[in-house]
Order: C-alpha cells, then structure tokens, then sequence
C-alpha cells in the first residue's frame, strides 16, 4: 500500500482525534440514532481529553454533511481545532469508534479505507469509446468513423474491397480511442487501466496502446448494453484485484529476502523500528492481530522504538502510541510502503507474528529489522 494519501495526517502533531463511523442511513429512524451515537462520541472525545474546538470541528462536519446513499463508513481526524481528514469509505467500521490520543489511529484508519488506484476506464467498440478518467467532469466519448463498420458476406473482389474497408475504419477508430487513452494515463499517472467491451475490439485497443499503458491495462467483460452499476462493480473488482496482486508481491519479496544471509530482511517490532530510524526500511509488513496492545515509544514520525530509554538516551522526548499506529506513520513519512496482513494473508511471511521491515538496498545500506 502506498500512502502518500495519508502523509498530511501522519505528519500532523498531535494529539488527535479520530472518529469510525456507520453512515449508513437505511432505515426510517436512522437520523434520530446516528445522533444518539455521535453525541455519544463527542462526549466521549471530551472525556479522553479532547479540547472543546477540535470536538467542535467534528461535529460540524458530521452534522453539516448530507447522509451518503447506501452502506457507507466514514473516517475523520481533528487535531488542534480543525478537520485534517474527511473521507467516506464502502466499509463500515465495526466497531464504531472516537479516539483520542497523541497520534492518529492509523491502523484503522488503513484497515477501513481502500489504498485510492488512479484508475482510467474506457469502455470500446468499432465506431469509437468511451472514456472515463480521473479529474474530468463526466464520460469523453472519442467518434470515429462509422462507415463501413460492419463486414458482409459473400466473395469476390468487391466484397474483399468492402472487408479491406471495415478493417481500416476499425484501426482509424481504434487508433483515435488509443491516443486519447494514452493521454489521459500519462497525465494522471495512472496504476490501473480498465478496458470494457467485446472481446475483438479491446484487442485492438490493447495492440494500438503505448506500451505504459498496455502494461496496467486489464480487459473485463462488459458491453455498452449493460448498467453503469453493473460497470461500477466490474471496475471495483479490478481495483481490489489489483491491490491483493501488490500484496502478494511484497510478501514474496520478503520471503526472497529473508531466505538469504546479508539480512536484508528480518522479522519483529523492534528491528521494524530500528530500520525506520536508520532510514533503512523500503517495506513494512503489519498484522495488526499479531500486534494486538503492543506499544511503540515515538519522538517523531520514524524515531520509534520498543523501549523509552533508546530514544532519551539519544536525547529525545518520546511518547507512547499504538504500535500499529506508529509503524503506519513511519511509512507514510519515510515513503516506505505498507503490507496489512488479513485473513488471506495473515500468518505469512514472518515468524514472529507482528512487523516485519525490509530494505531492497545493498547490505551497506543498513537493511533489515526484526525484535
């Protein structure tokens, strides 16, 4: 997981509040509940030590928004009068929460929201497409020629002419969708390209891409006949394939590292935490089960360690937070990325069952961690 999304929240100094909502309003007395709970939450902020305007902060924001359509969760952080995070989620936290501490939640706040993927979605056929990328106002539809489009049958040199016809007005079509295509993945810097329809014309598409393009593109079924919800899901599945294939490689990286003896990798907090604070660590592996209470000592954002006592005597004054919490906000400030193990993944590839960090430098580069 990359989270660059999350730095502006990692970096800000604390304490914080963050609040895990049920948004979902699917029932008639939902407004009169969600209001119990939240003055609930609110109240309870106050009595973990929140001040009055960061309190206030969220609760406009909370009573000020429209309710989403649909489940939905909702994940905010305040901190010094002021809301640094508001995001909607298609998880519902659960449980519920409002926490008040010297950093952030972050473990949850990376268990609850999705990794965002710049994702450019076109959906193709003979006479043109239909494009759909991020930061423009609606679908850009690319026309090509329409005349001929379709092949006859039968023989003869006049028939062939016709055939000869149609492949060219394919091609011509295709080409025009492609450079579009091309343009909107350079500009967003796209991670993942979705292209939708018949089998034949995708094809195409994928032939006539630049080779950064048909390097993230996936082909899904779908034709111009079928519902946007129906689209919707079938990019959504891409999305999350696309997540659990990044997944997946990190840990085999780990367990290509870790099979080797220049201890490029290595498992356990406390090495975990040594290789942020030698800026030595390019991946960190989390299971947050494994973590459990487990506490981390913290005098910025990656000077963290298992003891108080290995960052006093290096003259600091560090505080106490959520182990998961603090090895989220190591990364997001470092660049390193992050692995949450889950129930797919959970009881690979360390041993010990908690972090795990690793550096993809040379032995001199003062790699690996593990406690």
């Amino acid at each position: 997981m990359r989270l660059d999304w999350l730095r502006t929240v990692a970096e800000q100094s604390g304490p914080c509040g963050t609040v895990l909502l049920d948004a979902t309003h699917e029932t008639h007395d939902a407004e009169h509940i969600d209001r119990l709970q939240w003055r609930g939450m609110c109240e309870s902020l106050t009595g973990q030590g929140a001040d009055d305007a960061t309190v206030a902060a969220l609760d406009r924001a909370v009573t000020e928004s429209d309710p989403p359509a649909g489940p939905s969760g909702r994940v905010l952080v305040a901190a010094g009068g002021g809301v640094v995070l508001d995001t909607s989620t298609p998880l519902r936290p659960d449980p519920q929460e409002a926490v008040w501490g010297p950093i952030a939640d972050l473990i949850r706040i990376v268990a609850n929201v999705p990794e965002p993927v710049t994702t450019v979605v076109v959906q193709i056929d003979e006479t043109g497409g239909e494009i759909l990328a991020p930061d423009t106002d609606g679908v850009e539809e690319v026309e090509g020629r329409d005349h001929p489009v379709h092949k006859v049958r039968g023989g003869g040199w006049s028939h062939m002419n016709m055939q000869e016809r149609v492949e060219e007005t394919w091609r011509r079509n295709t080409a025009q969708v492609a450079e579009r295509v091309d343009e909107h993945v350079h500009r967003t810097g796209a991670r993942l390209l979705v292209i939708a329809g018949e089998t034949r014309s995708r094809s195409r598409l994928v032939d006539a891409l630049s080779e950064r393009s048909a390097g993230i593109a996936v082909e899904v079924e779908h034709s111009a006949g079928s519902s946007v919800d129906e689209l919707r899901d079938v990019v959504d599945r891409a999305v999350e394939d696309l997540r659990h294939r990044d997944r997946q490689a990190a840990l085999e990286r780990y367990r290509e590292l870790e099979a080797k003896p220049d201890g490029l990798a290595a498992a356990g907090l406390r090495t975990a935490a040594a290789a942020f604070r030698e800026e030595a660590c390019d991946t960190v592996v989390v299971d947050p089960e494994g973590l459990g209470d487990a506490r981390l000592w913290a005098a910025g954002p990656t000077e963290v360690a298992v003891t108080r006592d290995e960052l006093t005597g290096l003259g600091l004054e560090p505080v106490e937070v959520d182990a998961g919490s603090g090895l989220v906000r190591a990364a997001a400030c470092s660049g390193a990325e992050l692995v949450v193990l889950d129930e797919t993944l959970r009881g690979r590839p360390h041993r010990s069952g908690t972090a795990s960090a690793w550096s993809c430098g040379t032995p001199s580069d003062g790699a690996g961690a593990a406690g």
